[in-house]
């Protein structure tokens, strides 16, 4: 087999691991390779990379190009010795790869490249390795198999490999070799699980469990024109996949929200291959997302063509609950957790489903059990700082709220349960702050607005505070409450002609929602006022 790792002038300055061959590898074994070729690299991001060259005492490392995007770069080898980055060379053309080196007298052994990745095909087994962060990680040696391999169509910055993993792909898996069953590298890890696609509401997460990489033949075709010698491409074309290049379409769909047209590929796609698991797998995640209920169906056939699938157990688990079957939602999540025991997904879904059905000591367990496989899982800390709260733990509600934000600085509600939060805690001048973050992550909420303005009118803001409430009558015309405070204000500025039109507009709406206790009150006021 055909190696074009290096030119015949470096061979001998490199180490190229003598356990790879064309033969096949057994799993321990890859790891093994995996181990001594992968490196992690700091200071500048989180991230990994895969030794690909030695000349002399420099080796280079290949990795994606936004883990190196900050000065003063890190390696820690494989050996755990740290070494600083001498020289940090990008790729053309937008691709997010780069090349950095280190220098070293150390032997470090070499990673073997595919003699073309283009040929590797659907359904072919794979592994990721890397060195992540410890807070984000807890495998650094992930099976997988691939999706679809369609060079032609790729996802943008040089992304072409799709694959899937039971279990996330961390932050620091960036960068993270790709190794095929022959322990040879064919593509390098950027994007994991497309940012996790969240469909339903904010806290159920149900996506196609997809990752992407790219892959060592876009390497060695722009490896010259960034600069980095010793490479030649690969100019045989693989032969085209009609079904891989409309996963791909149908992927760039997803990620753009336009699950319609994802749908579309996605049909088309079964009309040529009817026996793939994947499309209907895939089909099921684009109906969900359309909240059709036909979903249910395409993960029933996905399963029947491949009974071990967690992924899709999972999925099928969130659509079941979302259409009221929630003990069928069970049965699935448990089935995925029997296949799967380290799979997040379904303790954390199966959890939120026990905190619904109120036996909140089971929903902690399992919750607890999904951030201990997944510790970056910032929807998993949300949940059960819902939990923690319905318990009378303020403290470690707040203390989740804070993980999760940090895990996703841009976590709208998080900021807004944790303003709740620090209300109940006295901590009126933190949870205002909370607020006005929330409402510019999502300036359409008027929930938010109804409590900022709360606490404005408590702290003597009333200005402020009518603001706030009018933002939130705009947003939704139909808040009493948004009516009755405004215009109770109003009362204490002495506008009574104002305030008695509020709480009147507050009654008809407090009547109409059949809220007695609420509409009674208001009518008290306005016979105050009017008297």
């Amino acid at each position: 087999m055909k190696n074009h790792l290096l030119l015949t002038a470096l061979l001998s300055a490199s180490t190229i691991l003598s356990a790879v061959s064309p033969a096949l590898v057994s799993p321990v074994d890859i790891e093994r390779i995996a181990k001594q070729t992968t490196v992690e690299i700091t200071k500048c991001g989180s991230g990994s990379g895969a030794i690909v060259q030695k000349n002399g005492n420099t080796y280079s490392v290949l990795t994606v190009a936004d883990v190196v995007k900050s000065s003063g770069c890190e390696l820690v080898a494989p050996d755990n010795t740290r070494y600083q980055v001498t020289q940090v060379k990008a790729f053309p053309n937008n691709i997010d790869l780069a090349v950095v080196s280190f220098n070293s007298s150390q032997n470090y052994p070499v990673a073997k490249l595919t003699d073309n990745s283009d040929r590797v095909a659907a359904g072919a087994p794979l592994y990721v390795s890397g060195l992540p962060v410890s807070s984000s990680a807890v495998n650094s040696f992930v099976k997988g198999e691939v999706v679809a391999n369609p060079p032609q169509q790729q996802q943008g910055k040089g992304y072409s490999l799709i694959y899937s993993t039971n279990r996330k792909i961390s932050p620091g898996h960036s960068g993270s070799p790709i190794w095929n069953d022959r322990g040879e590298l064919i593509a390098i890890q950027g994007q994991g699980d497309l940012q996790r696609q969240v469909a339903m509401n904010t806290d159920v997460r149900v996506n196609t469990g997809y990752s992407l990489g790219i892959t060592v033949n876009t390497f060695t075709k722009f490896a010259d024109s960034a600069g980095i010698r010793g490479y030649a491409p690969v100019l045989v074309a693989a032969k085209p996949n009609p079904v891989d290049d409309l996963i791909a379409s149908a992927l760039l769909k997803e990620r753009k929200g336009d699950y319609r047209g994802m749908l579309a590929d996605l049909e088309r796609g079964i009309l040529l291959d009817s026996q793939n698991s994947r499309l209907y797998y895939s089909r099921g995640v684009a109906k969900s997302m359309l909240g059709n209920k036909d979903a249910i169906e395409d993960y029933n056939f996905a399963i029947s063509l491949n009974l071990n699938d967690t992924l899709v157990y999972n999925n099928r688990g969130v659509a079941k609950a979302k259409f009221g079957d929630k003990k069928g939602a069970i049965l699935d999540y448990k089935r995925a957790i029997a296949i799967d025991p380290n799979y997040a997904d379904p303790y954390y879904n199966y959890g939120k489903i026990e905190f619904e059905l109120g036996d909140k000591k089971a929903s902690l367990q399992n919750l607890n059990r999904a951030i201990a496989l997944d510790p970056n899982f910032d929807r998993a800390y949300f949940s059960r700082a819902a939990v923690k709260s319905s318990l009378g733990d303020k403290k470690g509600e707040i203390d989740d709220l804070n993980r999760a934000i940090t895990i996703d600085p841009n976590y709208a509600q998080a900021y807004y349960k944790r303003g709740l939060a620090r209300v109940a805690t006295g901590d009126k001048k933190g949870a205002i702050s909370d607020y006005d973050r929330a409402i510019v992550l999502n300036p359409k909420n008027p929930e938010i607005y109804n409590e900022r303005g709360d606490l404005k009118s408590q702290l003597g803001d009333n200005k402020g505070a009518i603001a706030d409430y009018s933002s939130a009558i705009i947003l939704n015309p139909s808040s009493a409450r948004a009516y009755a405070n405004r215009g109770s204000i109003q009362s204490k500025l002495g506008d009574k002609k104002a305030a008695i039109l509020d709480l009147k507009k507050a009654a008809n709406r407090y009547k109409q929602q059949k809220q007695t206790a609420s509409y009674q009150k208001v009518i008290t006021e306005i016979k105050r006022l009017s008297s």
